[in-house]
């Protein structure tokens, strides 16, 4: 197979570390009882029903994330003025949300010249614009596109047709990374050589991409 030449990267999970992950550190941070935010879905090893309904087809993932958000607000997780527990728990000073792979892969393309963009359900929509487009990791992304201002999410094929123009390159040349199986399905329809992250080892879906797109294998080193 030949040299991809730019990498597209969902958001939630893949760039951003999951909620789940964040949820213990918050805890601590918040000195909140730990439990107040119910649910770690895969990470679970008690069980998380709600998650095993998502994985069942019974509710979407989008639905499985409110409730898991309700849930904590229900039983006492703060607010702090913003309009939902998402962005609490995601902009809570002295947390940093973003996977240290994910910084990492992101900056080696760029200091390569390999364009690196965002191809997302509801980035806007749960974190806010003002808030993503002022960090420090914004203006690394040649493009962001956002399922939530397009009006239909992915897997429906116009998301990934839009981030494709967008980026350039025809697709068989886009390393896509997704931590939703239904998600990377409908990338490699797209033609995307679309890359699953599995929560447990986000860092094998990052050493897949550096491969393809002939990155050294220091650039993920911690």
């Amino acid at each position: 197979m030949s040299q991809a030449r730019g990498l597209l990267l969902d958001v939630g999970v893949v760039f951003f570390k999951s909620a789940w992950e964040i949820a213990d550190d918050f805890e601590r941070v918040r000195e909140l009882p730990v439990g107040t935010i119910e649910g770690r879905g895969p990470l679970d090893e008690t069980g998380d029903d709600a998650w095993e309904s998502y994985r069942r087809g019974e509710i979407t993932e989008r639905d499985y994330w409110m409730a898991f958000a309700d849930r904590a607000v229900a039983k006492g997780a703060p607010l702090d003025g913003h309009p939902t527990f998402m962005r609490t728990l995601f902009q809570q000073p002295g947390l940093d949300p973003i996977r240290p792979e994910g910084r990492a892969i992101v900056t080696a393309c760029v200091d390569a010249g390999i364009p690196v963009g965002i191809l997302t359900n509801e980035l806007m929509d749960f974190q806010g614009r003002e808030w993503v487009e002022s960090q420090d990791w914004f203006p690394m992304f040649d493009i962001v596109v956002d399922s939530t201002e397009l009006g239909v999410r992915k897997p429906d094929p116009h998301p990934y047709a839009v981030a494709i123009e967008q980026m350039g390159l025809p697709a068989e040349q886009l390393v896509f990374i997704d931590d939703n199986p239904t998600y990377v399905k409908g990338g490699r329809t797209a033609g995307l050589r679309s890359v699953l992250l599995e929560v447990r080892d986000p860092g094998g879906a990052y050493r897949n991409a550096v491969l393809q797109l002939g990155l050294p294998w220091s650039c993920l080193a911690a």
